[in-house]
Parts: structure tokens; sequence; C-alpha cells
């Protein structure tokens, strides 16, 4: 069975792909949030999608979970998971009601066009398995649709305290990507460790004849404050694609919901004395490393953090 659906194909002129994943750069719900919001937007149509049934991992495969840690007054406690918690979080959700299964839920992978905007947007799950053929399927739609560029948004969680400006970082899989980025005010990223599907997919693009470019913001790292969506990042990122890809929007609503975001943060700057001293330190380092932009001198100031002050208060 074919994994990529198409099902209308949208009057399109080498139109822009742009890519939201769920997952591992998702933090302050940014890339999904950036995607989310310009499907609403452009008034983007489902045009195709990707089956996702064999792309994740739906049973944790083994049956004990030797160790958590978690703290108690203070005290690091070890103890069993169980791993039923574990393996709810892979596996799709079902719904039955007297005994007839009414639901199977699993993750959604979509493709949206927006005509008028000339754009391709897709919202879906970072693929557990199988990358090379996950990445397949947005080959054969970028060559269906006649997509010659392709741009992914995502997020990291850094030393960013709400009270400045997100920070907004690219990275290209040749030099020659850098030249389109140019006026955005962004920098370029620095990082060995795990990658992530879309590098992945940056990496292979240009077999494809296709342009990829990566587009990375900061969040506010605050382990004490319930923040799901962060706003402000959404809104640096929806701004670079609309300058870029000349979209055309007024982003006035994303600016009045980052300002809403933003006095609650100031008034619980104003409540909680812990709170207050993590910003400040945090926008010393912001501004220290603004000023000389060393990542060693940064890894420095950030020792003297610490990220969990406060958590109990």
């Amino acid at each position: 069975m074919d994994e990529l659906i198409i099902r209308q194909r949208p009057r399109l002129m080498e139109p822009a792909l742009i890519l939201g994943f769920t997952g591992w750069m998702d933090g302050g719900s940014v890339s999904t949030g950036t995607v989310g919001y310009l499907v609403d937007r452009l008034n983007a149509e489902p045009c195709a999608s990707i089956r996702p049934h064999d792309f994740y991992i739906h049973n944790f495969p083994i049956s004990t979970i030797p160790l958590s840690i978690y703290t108690s007054e203070g005290k690091a406690v070890l103890t069993s998971a169980n791993p039923l918690d574990i393996a709810a979080v892979f596996r799709p959700n079902t719904k039955i009601e007297e005994g007839v299964i009414r639901e199977l839920t699993f993750p959604k992978n979509e493709f949206f066009c927006s005509e008028r905007a000339n754009v391709v947007l897709f919202v879906g799950e970072e693929p557990h398995i199988r990358w090379g053929s996950y990445a397949d399927c947005m080959f054969r739609l970028a060559e269906e649709f006649g997509v010659r560029e392709v741009y992914f948004v995502g997020s990291v969680a850094g030393p960013l305290p709400h009270t400045r400006e997100p920070r907004l970082r690219a990275s290209v899989a040749e030099e020659s990507l850098k030249a389109r980025l140019a006026g955005l005010g962004l920098g370029y990223s620095e990082y060995e460790g795990p990658a992530s599907f879309t590098t992945h997919l940056s990496y292979e693009s240009a077999v494809h004849g296709l342009e990829m470019r990566t587009l990375v913001v900061d969040v506010p790292h605050y382990p004490f404050v319930e923040m799901p969506a962060y706003p402000r990042s959404i809104l640096r990122t929806t701004a670079a694609l609309n300058d870029l890809l000349e979209l055309g929007l007024d982003l006035v609503d994303l600016r009045h919901s980052s300002k809403l975001v933003q006095d609650r943060l100031d008034a619980l700057v104003e409540e909680n004395d812990a709170f207050r001293e993590l910003v400040v330190k945090l926008q010393a380092v912001y501004d220290r490393e603004a000023a000389d932009p060393d990542d060693e001198l940064l890894r420095r100031l950030m020792e003297g953090i610490d990220l969990g002050e406060g958590r109990d208060e």
C-alpha cells in the first residue's frame, strides 16, 4: 500500500514546503504552532497525507522498567516505574463504547495547500523508525507538487529570559543556501549530538534537487512554570517565513498573544523572589552572550544558574 496519499492537486507554481513536527524540536509548540497558525491564516486545505502505521513504535519492548528517579522533600527517591505508563505513551488511542470500537487514532501526518500563498504546509509527528521511507514520502510529494524550497521551523529550550527577543538560528546542508537568509537577523547553529529527522531530511534534500533550510528559535526553560506554548517564539519564526516567502500576513494577533504571556510572566516575576532571581541571571547570560557570542563563555555562565531553584515554591 502506498504510504503517500495525494487527495488533490492544487494549482501551485514551484511552492515552498514548510514543515512542523511534534517531538524533538517542538518546545513551546513552536514547530506545530507556527505551521498550524499558517494553515489557519492562509486558509490552507488538506491535500495529502502520509500513512502513519509503519513509522512508529507502538509497543514498548520490555515488561519491566528497572528504575525511575524523583525528588521528595529535597531527596532523590529511586523506585520501579510502571511499564504500562511508558507503553501508553507509544500506543495509538482507542475509544470503545458498549463493546464496540468507535475510534482508533494513530499519529497524523497531514499536508495542506494554499493556492493564494503558493505554499504547502505539513504538520506531523517525527517518525520513530524507517526514516528513509518517510523521507521518500516527503521527496515524492515535493516532486509531484513542484516544490523547490523546504523550510523546517523548530525550537530548543535554552537560557532565554522572556524579557528578551528569542534568537533565531539556521542550518543548511550546503554553504550556498545561506544567501537566501540574509537580512533575517539570525545566526547559524553550532551543535554536535543526537540528530533529528529533519537534519536527516536536510542532509538528503540536495540529492533530490531541493533547497532545505532549518530555522530554530530559542524558547525559555522555566522548570517551575507551566508554559506549553510560547507565542513570542512562534511570532519570531512566523515573521521570518512571512518575510522570506512574502506571505503578506498581518501578525497582530500573534503579537497580542505574545504580550499577554509576557504580562503574565512579568507579574510572576513581581510575586516570586526565586523566579525573579532566575530571570535576572538569565538576562545577564543573554546580554553577555549577545555582546560576546562565545560558546565556551556561555557554558561557563550557565554553570552558575540553578534552573531548578524555586521549583517547590
